[in-house]
C-alpha cells in the first residue's frame, strides 16, 4: 500500500474507535475537515483506484455518523455485533485488496543507457492458420526496446491497452480493472532517438496466453546494458495484440478449443503425467519423457513461433535502412530468448535459422524433437525451482547438450512467473506462482546471468558465468557436457 492509502486505512480505524468513546460533538467540524482534506489529498496526489473502494465506503459511513452525531456502536447486542463485523470486514478487505494488487515499483535499471520504445507492425506473406479466413496473412506487432537518448520525452505507462484489456478479458474482468497501472512508473521513454551506436539484437518471445510485454523488469535492465530487444507479440496466442488502427486481436479461443484444449489433448496430458509418475526407473522415465516431448501440442506451437522469429530476422536489414532503427542494428549479432512457450521456441529457432548466434530459454519445457538432436549454438537453459511431482522433461530433452557451450541453470526458491512482472503485480505467493524468492532478487539473478551470457557470445567478452553462483547462492549453474 502507498503512504496515503495507509493513512486513510489508519484514519478509518482511529475514527471508529474515537466515535465509539467520544462524549460530545464539539469537534465535529474538525473531524469532517480532516476526512475531507485527507480524501482530497489522496485523490489529487495519490489517485483513485478501485482496490480502495472498501475504505472509501467506510469513510462515507463515518462521515454520515459524524454529520448525524451518532455513535457507530449504538444499539442492542445484535446490532452492535453486526456493525463490528461489518467494520472489520471493510477494514480487512480494504487492507488486502490494495496490498495484494499494489501500485508496485519496477527495479531501477543499472546499465549505462536509458531505455526507449516504439512499435513496428510487421505484415508477412505467411498464411495465418489460426483464423478461419484462408486469405488472412500472419501479422505481428513488435515492441522495440532500445538504448535511447533522452531529452524531453515522457515515460510510457505500464502495459498498453492491448495488454491490459486482454489480460482483463482472460479472467472475465471489466476493461477498467487495470487502470490503476497508470500509477506504476516505468523506466521506458516514449519514442526517443536511438543512442548513437550499433547494438546487438535480441529477439524475445513471450509465453502462451500471456501478456506479451509483461516482462518490464528483465527487459528494461537488459536494454540498459546495451541491447536492442525486439519483443514479439504472437498474434492470437498472447492474451491480446494492439494494432495501429486501435483494434485488439485477443487470444483465439475457438482455435484453442479445437486444437489445444480439446478432449484428445486433455487425455494425452493425463497419460503423460501418469506415465512419468509411474515410471520405476530412469529408462522408463526417459521413455515417458520422449513420448510426451514428441507428441504434446506445444511442440507444434514452437515450430510456428520459430517461423515468427525468422520473419522478424528477415526484416532486420530493411529496418536497419528504412526505420527509426536505421544504422543502429548490428545484424551480425543476433540472439534469441524467451519465457515458457517462448523459451521452448528459442532452441527450435536456433535449429531452424542459422542467422541466430546464441539463445536463452527462460523456464520453458523443450517440447518437440530436441531430444533426438542437440543445440547447435551457445545456449543457456535457466529454469525455476520446480518441485516433484513436476516432470523434469528438460533433463531428457537436453540430454545431448550442444555443439557449443551449453549452460544449465536453476534459480532456487523461484517459480514459473519469477521471469515475469506477475510477482510485482500480484503480491500473493499462493496465486502468483513465483515461489518464495524475493522478486527483485530473482530479477537481478536472471538479468545478470542472461546479460553475461549474451555479452560473451554477442559482444566477445570473457565473463566467467559459473562464478555467478558464488555471488548468488540461490543460483545453480553448470556447463552441460
Amino acid at each position: 500500500m502507498r503512504i496515503l492509502e495507509i493513512i486513510l486505512l489508519l484514519l478509518s480505524v482511529s475514527l471508529i474507535f474515537h466515535l465509539s468513546i467520544r462524549k460530545n460533538t464539539t469537534y465535529k467540524k474538525i473531524e469532517l475537515a480532516i476526512i475531507f482534506g485527507l480524501l482530497a489529498i489522496h485523490f489529487i496526489f495519490g489517485g483513485y483506484r478501485w482496490q480502495m473502494i472498501p475504505i472509501y465506503f467506510l469513510l462515507l459511513i463515518i462521515l454520515f455518523l459524524i454529520f448525524k452525531e451518532k455513535s457507530p456502536l449504538k444499539g442492542n447486542w445484535f446490532l452492535k455485533s453486526l456493525k463490528i463485523i461489518s467494520f472489520l470486514f471493510l477494514l480487512i478487505i480494504g487492507f488486502i485488496l490494495p496490498s495484494a494488487l499494489p501500485v508496485f515499483e519496477l527495479p531501477e535499471t543499472t546499465g549505462n543507457y536509458k531505455v526507449g520504445s516504439q512499435y513496428i507492425h510487421l505484415k508477412t506473406a505467411r498464411e495465418e492458420i489460426i483464423t478461419e479466413n484462408p486469405d488472412d496473412k500472419r501479422e505481428l506487432m513488435i515492441k522495440v526496446w532500445y538504448p535511447a537518448i533522452i531529452k524531453n520525452e515522457e515515460k510510457e505507462p505500464y502495459l498498453n491497452d492491448g495488454d491490459r484489456f486482454s489480460f482483463a478479458a482472460k479472467y472475465g474482468l471489466p476493461n477498467a480493472t487495470f487502470n490503476y497501472l497508470d500509477y506504476v512508473e516505468t523506466n521506458t521513454y516514449i519514442n526517443p532517438k536511438v543512442a548513437d551506436k550499433k547494438f546487438p539484437v535480441l529477439i524475445f518471445s513471450h509465453g502462451s496466453y500471456s501478456k506479451a510485454s509483461g516482462h518490464y523488469a528483465i527487459i528494461e535492465e537488459i536494454v540498459s546494458q546495451g541491447y536492442i530487444v525486439l519483443n514479439i507479440n504472437h498474434t492470437y496466442e498472447s492474451t491480446g495484440t494492439l494494432f495501429p488502427d486501435g483494434s485488439i486481436k485477443l487470444y483465439n479461443q475457438a482455435y484453442d478449443k479445437k486444437y489445444i484444449s480439446n478432449q484428445k489433448t486433455a487425455e494425452l496430458a493425463w497419460k503423460m503425467q501418469q506415465d512419468y509418475a509411474n515410471a520405476k526407473n530412469e529408462e522408463e522415465r526417459f521413455i515417458a519423457s520422449e513420448f510426451a516431448l514428441k507428441n504434446y501440442i506445444p511442440g507444434v506451437i514452437s515450430k510456428r513461433w520459430s517461423q515468427d522469429i525468422s520473419s522478424v530476422i528477415d526484416e532486420l536489414k530493411n529496418w536497419n535502412t528504412n526505420s527509426f532503427l536505421a544504422n543502429h542494428l548490428d545484424i551480425s549479432k543476433i540472439g534469441v530468448f524467451g519465457h515458457s512457450q517462448g523459451g521452448t521456441s528459442v532452441a527450435q529457432s536456433i535449429l531452424d535459422d542459422k542467422r541466430i548466434a546464441a539463445g536463452a530459454n527462460l523456464d520453458g519445457v523443450q517440447w518437440g524433437n530436441m531430444i533426438d538432436t542437440l543445440v547447435t549454438k551457445p545456449f543457456l537453459n535457466i529454469s525455476s525451482d520446480w518441485k516433484a511431482p513436476h516432470p523434469n522433461y528438460n533433463k531428457y530433452a537436453y540430454r545431448n547438450g550442444g555443439t557449443n557451450v551449453f549452460y544449465d541453470a536453476k534459480i532456487k526458491n523461484s517459480g514459473h512467473s519469477s521471469f515475469m512482472d506477475i510477482p510485482l503485480m500480484i503480491n500473493i505467493p499462493t496465486l502468483n506462482e513465483a515461489g518464495t524468492i524475493d522478486p527483485k532478487e530473482g530479477y537481478q539473478i536472471i538479468t545478470e546471468t542472461v546479460v553475461s551470457f549474451f555479452d560473451n557470445h554477442l559482444k566477445n567478452k570473457q565473463n566467467n558465468i559459473l562464478k555467478l553462483k558464488e555471488k548468488y547462492p540461490l543460483l545453480e549453474i553448470e556447463v552441460k557436457k
